[in-house]
């Protein structure tokens, strides 16, 4: 806690010089030069850079285009505009007045990407790395990363929930783990440990996404699912602007089942009674008035979305500033959850001669209150017939009765006796300095920090919220508090320079970092004063429980390299290199060596190629590398220790309970982390005048020594279950970009899209042939085969009679008589039950008879994001869509297993007698063969094409906006976010996010993303 002390006082010792720097006074001027600046379609431009190039002092264009600035004499003035090229001329003695025309620069090859420790330009790329297209990350409400990655980026799989406050789920390249498959997250040159959530989208400026080994090899043993690198804003030259940018959203579930009502509901619930020879308990008395709850509009609300943000920016020639102000509000669609946060940022960095000094520093508090239990089924299991509050008796719910025996939990009672708090704090922070002691040579050391503070309390206040179910306390209280502190320290020394047409760059350094977490919770049981949540208020009559105890530190440390290259252009060359050494591993295998190299050839800069007119630019890029993932593996798991007190004997002729000793697992010397190796194959284009563009790679990742806690028997000495490296697998897969643009005409447009398509297969299991996961064990991870497939039995239709009954037999021949047996194969079946296939032909329905069917996974995924301007208007609009994977329906479990008092879908129609029905079975309360969950009736494919976002903007004309000698640019705004969906899923949502990498796909209730509405207005001063 001292050491992080220290290091935010350095933080803010920083700010304060970096910006007092900035507003230090220059030397005065000699001559005073004027004019106006316009674009190619003779608009007055705004904002645009003015600078005297012999002092570095300098101002921008005002509303109308006009500028003036005081310059040191005859000297050179650059005139300068993100998007457009710079122009550079020499101010003479004899005039005072320049007027310039800045035109766009459409030459995207030039930009510059971030990369890993560094910068390059795009053209230079040749490891596989996204580049995300932040505009239309400006044109969305979001809550975090994970959603702005959506379909915007090839080869990264997201999926959503509309929980408030929950982070996205992203992968990428696909499955590279048995457990951990997070990427790894760069914010300004941190590494970050923590989750999403406190993070303002408004602060970004620019995404990349670094996808091969070659690429992530410089995050040595955590790039090997991926790194997501994100550079926040800086300041500007010129003086200060403020922009505000408020947006109002109201959002909504886009998607209700159609339910029974009462009358239908006990029709089919008094068959199932029948059915089944049982009295039916739930006969309505003479002019009873029947209860007739829609527990969806019961549970089901309105969600309000605000979003606030305020900065200012500015600089000059001494540096730059950018301070940003965030307030976030989510009103979850349903009773109970909601998410806040307030968020604070502030980027400064001074320049003077050889020094350059800056931070980066964000402080965000949020509050959330989840989600209870799995209210998305229970909504639906919940009959019509009860009251969502017992009218009987004030202050209660309704749960169901001895005539209604249902085994549903009342979700508006959950969540409204559940009070489930999160209370985060968060601080990510970096401070540099950078020294170029000579031309061309430049050292780098820099200090990160992470601090995350929790404090979660669970308020439960008991009230009966499901049948036959009792609680021997009235109130409980769980409070847990912990934190996580992070600092790291990066020196890196580069050096770049030029001979000839011989261009390299080279860059060494030394990384370290640690991580130390600590955190304890305790829940006590009625509390002594009605409403005051205190833990020390609770009663003595029953002990505290404790959970959640840990203390833990991590290190690892670092050596990074890395080579760039290039013969004039067009022969490229990159090498990385790292070697790791961390403490999460065990003392034979700690430290590893993570290598990439890539090669790229500018095929489109080759003499015989410059002929050929349409071709602007044409790259094939080949790379293969290393990188590790220690992601998986909590702290020390390699070791063991011994415990006391808690393990006993009893011995000898004469009785007596002696306490004992003995070792707390199995330890794991050879403990070691994940590695993946990738192959990668790419081509870059962009054709006629650069209008048409795009990408094409293709991959493989063969991936060992996966981690995993691996469970063994008792009889081994311990009942911990050892973490062990287990098995091999493969990913391979294709990616495509493909785009139109065009950027000079007054109807500015792009077109893009995106293509993935990844495959996964299990080689190895360290002796297993296979793994069970998933509700009902549906999911079967086996060698040869993709991870998690659904493996299942195979219905056949409903027997319409008795004879399709006994026709479903098997005839053998009795090995004592020698006579023909015939067997029924359901010898406990009925005329309106489920046929299974006997696949293995045995002459019963087992669990050997069931196959795979499918995959959790996309054949392929895309998005589709078409932008537009004209005269002040500008309309965006991005589809996304998945195909191929295959869903696991829990709601569809529950709702039409018919064997317990629940409600039904409004359109099912069961077997009531022959020709009836031939997939829906009869209605039979008790067990029959109908309810086997392990079965591909519950498996539903979960293709869907989505319209993810949809806005339409205008920006009011500049000449309109210098009336007010105020505002500079005023845009507003109308859109939406998932308005509509294209599936043939009969759940609320076929995009599930959650679970575990075994056991994908499973929609057990999750809370679908939500629709929508959102108006804003941005404006500049």
């Amino acid at each position: 806690m001292r050491r992080t002390k220290i290091i935010t006082l350095f933080f803010l010792l920083c700010t304060i010089l970096c910006y007092n720097r900035i507003h230090a006074q220059s030397s005065p001027p000699e001559k005073i030069i004027s004019g106006k600046v316009i674009d190619n379609q003779q608009e007055p431009m705004i904002g645009v850079s003015v600078q005297d190039m012999s002092t570095g002092k300098g101002t921008v264009t005002n509303i109308d285009g006009e500028y003036r600035l005081s310059v040191a004499g005859n000297v050179k003035v650059r005139y300068s505009y993100v998007g457009y090229k710079t122009v550079e001329i020499t101010v003479t003695s004899s005039a005072s007045e320049y007027n310039i025309v800045l035109e766009e620069d459409n030459n995207v090859l030039e930009q510059v990407v971030v990369v890993a420790y560094g910068t390059q330009r795009k053209k230079e790329i040749t490891g596989a790395i996204a580049v995300v297209d932040t505009k239309q990350i400006d044109k969305m409400t979001l809550p975090g990363i994970g959603q702005a990655l959506q379909g915007l980026a090839t080869g990264v799989h997201v999926t959503t929930a509309g929980t408030p406050g929950s982070d996205a789920d992203i992968v990428i390249r696909g499955i590279g783990s048995f457990n951990s498959v997070a990427p790894l997250y760069v914010i300004d040159g941190m590494i970050l440990e923590a989750s999403q959530r406190q993070f303002n989208m408004h602060d970004v400026e620019s995404v990349q996404v670094l996808k091969d080994a070659s690429a992530t090899a410089l995050y040595g043993a955590r790039g090997a699912n991926g790194v997501i690198l994100i550079t926040t804003k800086k300041g500007g030259d010129g003086a200060p602007k403020i922009r505000f940018t408020g947006t109002l959203g109201v959002s909504q579930i886009a998607k209700r089942y159609e339910m029974m009502n009462s009358l239908e509901f006990l029709r089919i619930n008094r068959l199932a009674y029948e059915n089944a020879d049982k009295v039916w308990p739930g006969e309505p008395a003479q002019g009873q008035v029947l209860t007739n709850t829609d527990w969806q509009e019961a549970f089901y609300k309105t969600g309000l979305t605000k979003d606030y943000n305020v900065s200012v920016s500015g600089g000059n020639q001494n540096g730059n500033y950018m301070l940003s102000f965030d307030l976030y509000n989510e009103d979850g669609t349903v009773i109970g959850p909601f998410h806040d946060k307030l968020t604070v940022r502030s980027n400064v960095e001074t320049r003077k001669g050889i020094f350059t000094l800056g931070e980066n520093m964000m402080i965000g508090r949020s509050t959330t209150k989840t989600l209870q239990g799995s209210p998305f089924i229970d909504l639906v299991r919940m009959p019509p017939i009860i009251p969502v509050y017992d009218p009987d008796r004030p202050g209660e719910y309704g749960y169901g009765s001895s005539a209604y025996q249902t085994y549903g939990t009342n979700p508006v009672g959950l969540q409204e006796t559940r009070d489930s708090r999160q209370y985060n704090l968060r601080i990510i922070g970096n401070a540099y300095l950078q020294i170029e002691p000579i031309r061309n040579l430049q050292f780098k050391t820099n200090i990160g920090i992470e601090y995350f503070n929790w404090y979660d309390k669970y308020k439960t206040t008991y009230k009966q919220l499901r049948y036959l179910t009792g609680s021997d306390y009235e109130t409980s209280l769980y409070e847990g508090n912990g934190d996580l502190q992070s600092w790291l320290w990066e020196n890196t020394l580069f050096y770049k320079n030029s001979i000839g047409k011989h261009n390299f760059d080279a860059l060494v350094g030394y990384t370290a970092q640690k991580q130390a977490r600590r955190g304890n919770g305790v829940t006590g049981y009625n509390m002594l004063a009605e409403g005051f949540w205190v833990i020390d208020q609770s009663s003595s009559e029953k002990p505290f429980d404790a959970s959640g105890n840990e203390s833990v530190v991590a290190m690892i440390s670092s050596f990074i390299g890395r080579i760039n290259y290039n013969y004039a252009g067009r022969y490229l060359l990159q090498f990385n290199i790292r070697r790791d050494g961390s403490s999460l591993f065990g003392p034979n295998y700690r430290h590893a060596l993570f290598p990439g190299a890539s090669l790229g050839w500018r095929v489109g800069e080759e003499n015989f190629m410059k002929q050929i007119e349409w071709i602007n630019d044409l790259k094939l890029r080949l790379s293969y590398g290393k990188a590790g993932n220690q992601g998986a593996i909590p702290a020390y798991k390699y070791a063991t220790y011994i415990v006391s007190g808690d393990r006993v004997g009893i011995f000898g002729s004469d009785p007596k309970l002696y306490t004992g000793q003995i070792q707390n697992g199995m330890a794991n010397p050879d403990l070691r982390w994940e590695t993946r190796e990738t192959y990668n194959i790419g081509l870059d284009f962009s054709l006629f005048g650069q209008h048409l563009y795009g990408s094409v790679d293709a991959f493989q990742a063969r991936l060992r020594d996966l981690l995993i806690e691996k469970a063994m028997p008792w009889s081994r000495g311990t009942d911990i279950n050892p973490w062990i490296n287990y098995g091999k697998l493969d990913n391979k897969g294709i990616e495509i970009q493909l785009g139109y643009r065009e950027t000079q005409n007054a109807f500015k447009y792009d077109v893009a899209l995106n293509v993935t398509a990844t495959r996964n297969k299990v080689l190895e299991l360290n002796g297993d042939d296979y793994y069970f996961a998933g509700l009902n064990g549906t999911s079967q991870s086996a060698i040869g085969r993709s991870l998690g497939e659904f493996y299942t039995l195979r219905t056949d239709g409903i027997f319409q009679n008795w004879d399709e009954v006994y026709a479903h037999s098997i005839t053998t021949t009795n090995a004592t008589t020698g006579e023909e047996e015939s067997t029924l194969i359901q010898p406990n079946a009925a005329p309106g039950d489920i046929r299974y296939k006997d696949l293995n032909h045995d002459g019963v329905i087992s669990e050997e008879d069931r196959e795979f069917i499918g995959s959790p996974f996309p054949d392929f995924e895309a998005g589709l994001t078409i932008s537009c301007e004209y005269k002040g208007f500008d309309f965006n609009l991005f589809l996304f869509g998945v195909y191929g994977n295959l869903v696991y329906n829990n709601a569809k479990y529950w709702l039409e297993r018919m064997d317990e008092t629940t409600n039904l879908p409004k359109n099912l129609k069961p077997w009531t007698g022959e020709g009836t029905s031939n997939t829906t079975p009869r209605p039979y309360l008790g067990q029959t063969d109908n309810i086997i969950g392990y079965s591909d009736r519950w498996i539903e494919k979960g293709d869907y094409l989505r319209l993810k976002n949809i806005q339409l903007g205008y920006t009011i004309p500049a000449n309109i906006l210098k009336q007010t000698k105020m505002i500079e640019t005023l845009r507003i705004y109308v859109g939406a976010q998932n308005l509509f969906t294209l599936t043939g899923y009969s759940g609320l949502d076929p995009e599930i996010s959650g679970g575990g990498v075994y056991a994908k796909g499973y929609d057990d209730g999750h809370f679908p993303p939500v629709r929508t509405i959102t108006c804003g207005l941005q404006i500049s001063f």
